[in-house]
């Protein structure tokens, strides 16, 4: 999660607003720790993760001092969070893939998290939408999604060439999917015009995620 941008103070504060108090976090990619320093001050605990070496050391200074604070160096997606923590992260773009993977899955129940808004919109775009995609059909599958914040460019230092959104997401489905089925949707999805096997009047893109899982043979969840 090789990453170094980072937050201003002020979109920091509001991105606080919507965090629940007294939970415990687990976050992703903690990079200057800004957001760290911040989420301490009002959760129970937080599990900071930073696969970056400077930044890791950055972090091990500048939060030393903090006894509900533990930094892990390495990648979080090789963890699963506890039942009761909230995933929280400022997701570096390039991992975007690799994040709906791993909730996906995992059994993750809560997640607060800055993406790309390209991104978000291909999370949650709908059946016959130009932007239902495999992404789409994965996480509408097992999560609940609500937009909280638009991040401009502008919010970050230096500013990225895009803008992000910060959302909450919630599971509404316990069933997890293993890696090779979640690549077969990708895969199949990709097809979005062709046909359908078994609903001879739709094409692919407009398949619901159930719809998706028949025509591939995955059992639904």
């Amino acid at each position: 999660m090789k990453d170094t941008r980072f937050m201003k103070e002020s979109y920091i504060k509001e991105v606080l607003k919507f965090i629940p108090v007294k939970r415990k976090i687990f976050e992703i990619g903690a990079g200057y720790g800004n957001f760290t320093l911040e989420l301490a001050k009002i959760s129970e605990y937080v599990r900071a993760f930073e696969i970056n070496d400077d930044l890791y050391r950055i972090l091990s200074k500048k939060l030393s001092g903090l006894n509900n604070v533990t930094i892990i160096k390495g990648d979080a997606f090789e963890y699963v969070p506890d039942l009761d923590e909230i995933v929280f992260s400022d997701l570096p773009f390039s991992k975007s893939r690799e994040f709906l993977f791993w909730i996906a899955k995992n059994d993750i129940k809560e997640i607060y998290a800055v993406v790309q808004s390209e991104f978000y919109e291909k999370l949650t775009s709908k059946p016959g939408t130009k932007n239902y995609t495999g992404v789409s059909v994965i996480f509408n599958m097992l999560f609940e999604a609500k937009k909280l914040l638009e991040i401009p460019s502008e919010a970050y230092i230096p500013p990225p060439h895009i803008h992000a959104y910060f959302f909450i997401a919630k599971r509404i489905k316990n069933c997890k999917i293993d890696e090779q089925h979640l690549t077969n949707i990708i895969t199949y999805m990709s097809k979005r015009k062709s046909a359908s096997k078994n609903f001879s009047q739709k094409r692919i893109f407009q398949l619901s995620p159930e719809e998706v899982l028949k025509d591939i043979g995955i059992q639904p969840c």
